[in-house]
């Protein structure tokens, strides 16, 4: 087994299609199609099963798709720390952190930690909140980007800022209005809910289902994303709707409108993870920057957030995610 032939699984594992996942990779799908064999056949077990024109992962796939995640991130962070090394920086931060925050959140926050860490460098890298506790206990990354608190007693976290939800609707649909949206309407509009992962503790997804539960409506779930990308590509496509948190308004994504939710909904939160037993050298001037961030973008966009005060940081227990 190897990384590349682990690149390859995972394609075929997220497109579930052979031929998709061979463009993905660039390489021709009757190669990718012997790597994957090779590998099932040295593994001793079947990963997919082949249905016609139908892929399914196996219940090893399944297991094969979480720790070969794991070993491309701890390759990923390896490369990228010598490679720090090899352009004279002194030392090295590993960040993990959701699309929101890449987009709207991280741009400013590595500015002011380049002036505060001159001689520093940083590896970036998109990971879904479940992704993150995984490389922070690995030690594939040192500091994460995530939602909420973690139901994991070796991870910290600080909160950053609360931001506001928001309906996301196709422009021009019979969903763009100016007006706020009712949570009885929202709960008969076709919804795309972002799907329930395996994130330690209680997601993104759960918190957006329960706005519904909280005031007795069932919602109409179109499709599930498993991701934001996918949710608001859906959106622009005019499949539905989603409920998303306000910074995405930042992003100014095409064929998006959005419109505000009438009830006071609980906000969504912006946090910094990291391990409680390797905590980095660079934590606290990375910690800095991204309070300075926050405060930057609370300030100029008040009207997304809940609350600009308070900030707290919690040592590992089992908390409930921030509402």
């Amino acid at each position: 087994m190897n990384m590349r032939q682990l690149q390859y699984f995972l394609a075929v594992a997220s497109e579930l299609n052979f031929t998709r996942a061979s463009e993905r990779v660039n390489i021709a799908q009757p190669a990718l199609s012997a790597q994957i064999i090779a590998l099932e056949e040295e593994l001793g077990t079947p990963l997919f099963t082949r249905e016609k024109r139908k892929v399914m992962l196996t219940p090893a796939g399944d297991i094969l798709v979480e720790h070969a995640q794991r070993v491309l991130n701890s390759a990923s962070a390896a490369i990228a720390a010598v490679r720090a090394s090899g352009r004279g920086a002194k030392a090295h931060l590993m960040v993990g952190a959701i699309y929101t925050a890449i987009y709207c959140f991280l741009p400013s926050t590595l500015r002011l930690f380049k002036a505060l860490a001159p001689n520093s460098d940083v590896s970036l890298q998109e990971m879904t909140i479940a992704q993150q506790i995984a490389a922070l206990k690995e030690g594939a990354i040192e500091v994460g980007l995530v939602r909420g608190h973690i139901y994991d007693p070796s991870i910290v976290t600080e909160l950053l800022y609360r931001e506001l939800l928001v309906v996301a609707v196709p422009a021009g649909s019979e969903y763009d209005r100016p007006c706020p949206v009712e949570l009885k309407d929202l709960a008969t509009w076709p919804l795309i809910a972002v799907a329930r992962g395996s994130a330690s503790g209680r997601g993104y997804a759960d918190r957006i289902l329960d706005i519904f539960e909280e005031e007795d409506h069932k919602p109409t779930i179109a499709r599930e994303a498993y991701d934001m990308h996918t949710s608001a590509c859906l959106v622009a496509a005019g499949m539905g709707v989603a409920v998303v948190p306000a910074v995405m308004q930042l992003m100014k994504p095409i064929g998006i409108a959005w419109r505000p939710l009438v009830a006071q909904t609980p906000a969504v939160s912006l946090s910094l993870a990291w391990h409680k037993d390797r905590v980095p050298p660079l934590l606290e001037k990375w910690r800095e920057a991204a309070r300075d961030s926050a405060n930057t973008l609370m300030s100029e966009h008040p009207e997304l957030f809940l609350d600009a005060s308070r900030r707290k940081t919690v040592m590992p227990s089992p908390l409930e995610l921030e509402a």
